[in-house]
């Protein structure tokens, strides 16, 4: 057995163990220890408790999401392809890690939320308004201020998290995936775009 385990193996193993699953909770200490090779007891040496680790995971996915985010925009030539590639991501990123995506906005996490949770939301929450607020700059109207663009951006995702949460409990406007990825990203840009419009 493993002695020398880093808590970075155990967090991209927790990701990957849990990057489909259906039921998080179904996920422990022991099975990721059984993946890496090592005793359960090693992981307590980073994580007291599973939930510490969910928290931990749940920050990583955000810093890993905005990374993927950010090469994506750069790949774009345009606003509008800027703008499509920006709500894509979610949609893309949520459908092909599902069980990332329960992580990230249906799990329940005991315990007190830690600051550095806390902190890497408010900087990605930042992140994303300015990038979306660049992008706003480069279509023929108003610039809103940060504050709109971030209550409308707010609302634009919870739309994205409502229909994909739809579709994973067999709810779904459609079953084809492909269908339900591309309205998804239409009907934000739409929704998106009609809000800041009419404010």
């Amino acid at each position: 057995m493993k002695k020398n385990i880093s808590k970075e193996q155990i967090i991209e193993t927790a990701l990957e163990l849990m990057k489909n699953k259906n039921d998080l909770r179904g996920l422990n200490m022991r099975e990721i220890a059984r993946t890496l090779g090592c005793a359960h007891t090693n992981i307590y040496n980073y994580f007291p408790a599973y939930s510490d680790l969910l928290w931990e995971t749940h920050a990583v996915l955000h810093e890993g999401f905005m990374e993927m985010l950010t090469k994506r925009l750069e790949a774009a030539n345009n606003a509008e392809m800027r703008l499509d590639y920006f709500f894509s991501a979610f949609v893309d990123t949520y459908m092909d890690n599902k069980g990332w995506f329960r992580l990230a906005w249906h799990e329940h996490i005991e315990g007190e939320r830690p600051q550095r949770d806390i902190d890497v939301l408010d900087a990605t929450n930042k992140v994303l308004t300015g990038h979306i607020s660049d992008i706003c700059k480069e279509f023929p109207m108003e610039s809103p201020d940060a504050d709109t663009v971030k209550r409308v951006l707010h609302n634009t995702h919870c739309y994205i998290v409502g229909e994909i949460s739809n579709y994973l409990l067999g709810r779904g406007l459609t079953q084809n995936e492909q269908e339900l990825r591309a309205y998804i990203t239409r009907e934000a840009i739409n929704m998106f775009r009609s809000c800041l419009a009419s404010l």
